[in-house]
């Protein structure tokens, strides 16, 4: 009898599983293109994460690439650059198992363009991968950030274009209502293979959310919470309030007082994409009042929730032109993220302390703050950096030094953190 998925998010997981099997039969498709309805492409790195596992639904092997595209032709040299990091590691990591994977890492010679290389390099890789599976090589591309449709359609053709071996294939993520690469399937016809997909993942979330005795009082707590944040995502203030206070009321009876703090939190936010300010305030500074009691008795994690709520509040200042006082709980913030090491919020503490300094014209505290965010991103893997935005806020930084040799040890700086290509995916 088959495996028949029973848990909704399996079910859903299955759904893209027999795609992409239907994908795999057709002999002529090179691209895969999935439409997923607004909000909903998240499930996709769920879908990469399980193929990577002992229960992938094929001997294929993906490989995830996050490189931003700014131009079509400068995206080849940095995305060359992140794929021949990500497969070293890999097969690094591989060797230590007794599985060698034997092939030219060469990127080519000087002469070729970018383009050229990264086919070439994928081409050897593949070439290399052939004694050990039957599966191809995916290549799933889902840059972080692009210049403008047009360029991104432009790289996709120059690849689709370039050459690559018939063991490999492209897997993109498309939005339905929102398309990004109309024109790819007309164009290039039974190359491309194009699918919606509609998860309904919000009705997953109220389904995991009732998973238990309806009467626990977890089990309510889940469902009134997926209601929240249906609510929320819907922008409807009248209903994020009434399922706030049906959490609420859950949370005081059973003093849970975390979770209490985490409902303000989004109530607060609620306000906040409301412009109701004031209302959000008051949410922000309740949440302190109660966390900063339970943090003297030895709570950590109301200190985090703590940390949550002067950032909120700090934006709050700052849209109602409180300059100091943003500036206040944004310190706040930091010192508390640092004394607990949690390294990204006091990173964003600090970048948002930067940006204030440098609006009020302070240079010097300024700069105090964004060197102090880069020491403090040595504490974070290489993986984390584009989570933390290193790239984006060290381009920045890099642009505001105002002499060449200011922007000299800027980069050594940041040469030093992110490595030597750092500013070659934001330029």
């Amino acid at each position: 009898m088959p495996f028949v998925a029973t848990n909704p998010l399996s079910q859903r997981l299955a759904v893209l599983e027999r795609l992409w099997q239907e994908f795999r039969r057709m002999p002529n498709a090179r691209l895969c293109r999935w439409l997923f309805a607004p909000g909903e492409d998240w499930f996709l790195d769920i879908f990469l994460q399980d193929q990577a596992g002992p229960d992938a639904v094929s001997n294929d092997i993906f490989v995830t690439l996050r490189t931003p595209v700014q131009h079509w032709q400068s995206y080849f040299e940095q995305a060359l650059e992140d794929l021949s990091d990500l497969i070293g590691h890999d097969v690094a990591l591989l060797a230590e198992r007794d599985l060698i994977i034997h092939w030219s890492s060469e990127t080519g010679k000087s002469k070729e363009d970018h383009l050229t290389q990264f086919v070439g390099f994928l081409n050897r890789f593949v070439k290399g991968l052939r004694v050990h599976t039957d599966g191809v090589l995916v290549l799933c591309l889902l840059p972080q950030a692009y210049a403008s449709t047009i360029v991104l359609d432009q790289m996709l053709t120059a690849l689709l274009l370039g050459g690559l071996s018939p063991d490999v294939r492209i897997m993109v993520a498309d939005t339905i209502g929102e398309e990004r690469l109309a024109t790819l399937p007309g164009r290039f016809g039974a190359d491309v293979y194009s699918h919606p997909i509609d998860l309904q993942l919000q009705k997953v979330i109220r389904q995991l959310a009732a998973l238990g005795s309806p009467i626990a009082p977890d089990v309510k707590f889940r469902q009134w919470h997926a209601e929240l944040s249906a609510a929320i995502t819907q922008r409807n203030l009248r209903d994020v309030l009434y399922f706030a206070n049906n959490c609420l009321l859950i949370c005081q009876q059973e003093h849970w007082s975390g979770l209490e703090g985490s409902v303000h939190l989004s109530v607060a936010q609620a306000y906040v994409d409301h412009h109701q300010y004031e209302e959000a305030l008051d949410r922000y500074n309740r949440v302190i009042d109660q966390m900063e009691g339970l943090f003297s008795k030895g709570d950590k994690a109301a200190g985090q929730i703590s940390i949550m709520a002067w950032l909120g509040a700090g934006s709050v200042y700052w849209e109602l032109r409180q300059r100091q006082r943003a500036i206040d709980v944004y310190e706040l913030a930091s010192q508390r993220a640092e004394a607990l090491q949690e390294w990204l919020l006091a990173m964003e503490s600090h970048r948002r302390l930067g940006v204030a300094q440098t609006r009020e014209s302070r240079t010097q505290l300024a700069e105090t703050h964004y060197l102090r965010l880069f020491k403090l991103g040595e504490h974070l893997p290489p993986e984390q950096h584009q989570v933390a935005r290193l790239p984006e806020i060290g381009w920045a930084f890099w642009q505001q030094q105002q002499t060449p040799e200011k922007r000299r040890k800027a980069d050594e700086l940041l040469s030093q953190l992110l490595g030597s290509g750092w500013r070659k995916g934001q330029m």
